[in-house]
């Protein structure tokens, strides 16, 4: 697999601003360097014109509208200077109370904005010790009737390997006890480790049987007003007559993942890695439980991005509108690449396992997701973590459970890790997200060297702020 890792000083910062051998550093003007940031994530946080409609970069600064720019006021404005001021209030404040802030700002400027420091791509965290990392074990299942519920499971008939007996496991178990042995690892080295729930629950505590016994139709209105469904599901789920699999899906896994995303924005990690295991795309199931081996194994990342226009246009999708403006003038979406390089660097290296090659036809590769350009395996999806979490995240599908190799191998049952039993294969996914953490403090000891001898003094014109703000006062 071939990686294509480009510095991230030349796509942070575009052209060559500095001379890192000049004995005299020309220091970057915070109103190139915002707007350059600016223009190059935009290309990867909007998958659809639509989307491009409710944004206007210019001279002055982002808009951001509700819907159309051509029949609407803008929502949210930030103009150049005020884009560090507005990534401290990220780290500082709810977003629904800087969502109210920039609401009474409008088109004025934030109040008493005097720095000009640009704020680079921010990698505070250098060593273990002080490292704070919140891990995601996809799925929630403890047993294979949990498991068959959530779809998300492998039998395979014995006969493909010259067994008597079925190969079966399910993904929640891997992704569990993966994150249970990357845990062990990350915490021998001094790291602090959040897990998102405990094995077999969903991130509230609770599992979804245990969900029924609770009043669980105030979860269902407050998730028709959250516009999870439409009102003929909605009168659908009250009825009593849903299904066990439209129930879990369209409100309890809902219900779970905003805890999980509320539970590691609440924790404040420096890095947030999600854990799945990957699957061909359109297999099938005969029987109504096997699925036929495949020879292909591939593993992907994703990374935020790729709205699409219906997610962010209108007047109820502040909140998606809002989480675009973040991901667009925050460092979070570099450094979100950053990482999901290098963990497709230790799968191919490690675990022997190719990227999706970017020439394939699967629908959510083409019809939702960017490519990156920093490395192939990587793509950019609006998916609920990757827009919700703040911070660097990579959300990862390791190999394909239905590769035919891959079957006999994780469906062993030769690792205990936690009280749990489960395949050694997960020992080895395990150590390359170590891997992967590894090389990324290791790119932020390169990267904050170069910030040491590049940033010594704030950057940006006092007089060319006046002459804005001059600029700003005269209009209002």
């Amino acid at each position: 697999m071939k990686l294509i890792l480009k510095s991230l000083f030349l796509s942070v910062f575009g052209l060559a601003l500095f001379d890192v051998s000049a004995q005299k550093i020309e220091p970057i003007p915070i109103k190139k360097f915002y707007k350059d940031r600016v223009t190059r994530n935009l290309q990867f946080l909007c998958k659809e014109a639509e989307c491009l409609d409710n944004i206007v970069v210019n001279e002055r600064g982002l808009y951001m509208y509700p819907t159309s720019q051509r029949v609407d006021k803008p929502e949210f404005i930030l103009y150049w200077r005020e884009m560090s001021h507005f990534n401290g209030l990220l780290d500082e404040m709810p977003h629904e109370e800087i969502i109210e802030i920039l609401k009474r700002k409008g088109s004025r400027y934030f109040y008493g904005i005097k720095s000009t420091h640009v704020d680079p791509a921010k990698y505070p965290v250098t060593d273990y010790l002080g490292l704070k990392v919140a891990i995601d074990p996809g799925h929630m299942a403890s047993n294979m009737g949990e498991a068959i519920l959530e779809r998300r499971y492998m039998k395979v008939e014995g006969v493909n390997y010259d067994r008597n007996s079925d190969i079966e496991f399910f993904e929640a178990n891997l992704a569990y006890t993966t994150a249970l042995r990357l845990k062990e690892l990350l915490e021998d080295k001094g790291a602090e480790v959040m897990l998102t729930h405990d094995y077999g629950k969903s991130a509230m505590g609770i599992n979804y049987y245990e969900w029924l016994e609770t009043d669980f139709k105030k979860d269902i209105i407050a998730g028709y007003k959250n516009e999870w469904y439409n009102r003929e599901k909605f009168n659908y789920l009250l009825s009593g007559e849903a299904t066990d699999f439209v129930m879990f899906n369209d409100v309890f896994l809902n219900k779970d993942f905003v805890a999980r995303a509320n539970r590691i924005n609440a924790f404040k990690p420096d890095l947030t890695l999600v854990i799945h295991y990957n699957a061909s795309e359109g297999s099938q199931r005969y029987d109504d439980k096997y699925l036929p081996p495949v020879k292909e194994n591939y593993s992907m990342v994703f990374v935020p991005g790729s709205f699409l226009g219906f997610e962010v246009d209108g007047k109820d999708e502040v909140d998606q509108r809002f989480e675009l403006l973040r991901l667009l003038v925050s460092s979070d979406l570099e450094e979100s690449n950053v990482f999901a390089s290098n963990i497709m660097k230790a799968l191919d290296k490690e675990l022997k396992v190719d990227a999706l090659p970017s020439d394939n036809t699967f629908t959510f590769a083409n019809k939702y997701s960017i490519l990156s350009d920093m490395a192939e395996g990587v793509y950019h999806r609006n998916l609920y973590l990757t827009r919700a979490v703040k911070g660097p995240i990579g959300y990862a599908e390791a190999l394909y459970q239905d590769n035919i190799d891959e079957i006999p191998l994780l469906g062993k049952k030769d690792y205990t890790v936690g009280g749990i039993t489960t395949s050694s294969r997960v020992k080895e996914v395990a150590k390359v997200y170590f891997s992967a953490i590894d090389q990324w403090l290791k790119y932020n000891q390169e990267f904050t060297k170069k910030l040491d001898a590049l940033y010594d003094d704030k950057y940006g014109d006092e007089e060319i702020y006046a002459e804005e703000l001059k600029e700003q006062e005269s209009e209002n």
